[in-house]
């Protein structure tokens, strides 16, 4: 019998990422270490793969690069692409576009601290979070978290 602390703690792991994403991750992003999550942000029940890269070639002082991969085919549509973001990564509660807006914290660069939201444009999110707007603290989840 399986022990209840057990139980939730496989319920909290994270899902590994199908092979596709990962290839995708290392062949066309160019990403070696990396934490990521999986989540439905427009609603057609296929997971985007979100990739918050670790490694010293994607960070700098103001945070690190995260991507969106929305599936396409057999392959996959980066969403998002941004820069100088740092954790947690939050799916919002809110829509813009059919697509659920991603809130990032934001600091560094004379920028006061702060979570960023950002919102698709019908194509995409906008690559730079420092530029977006305060998400004001809404309701969401965290899906990259600051421990991986």
């Amino acid at each position: 019998m399986i022990a209840l602390a057990t139980l939730a703690l496989l319920s909290t792991a994270p899902t590994p990422l199908p092979a596709a994403a990962r290839d995708y991750v290392r062949d066309v992003l160019r990403v070696e270490t990396y934490q990521s999550a999986q989540a439905d942000l427009n609603g057609d029940k296929k997971p985007e793969i979100l990739v918050y890269a670790t490694g010293r070639e994607t960070c700098g002082s103001g945070g690190c690069n995260l991507y969106i991969l929305s599936p396409e085919g057999r392959s996959y549509q980066v969403v998002l692409r941004a820069s100088v973001t740092q954790l947690p990564v939050r799916r919002l509660a809110s829509v813009t576009r059919g697509w659920r807006d991603i809130g990032v914290f934001v600091s560094g660069g004379g920028a006061e601290p702060h979570e960023a939201r950002l919102r698709f444009n019908g194509k995409r999110y906008p690559g730079n979070p420092s530029m977006a707007p305060t998400s004001g603290d809404p309701p969401g989840e965290v899906l990259i978290g600051d421990t991986p």
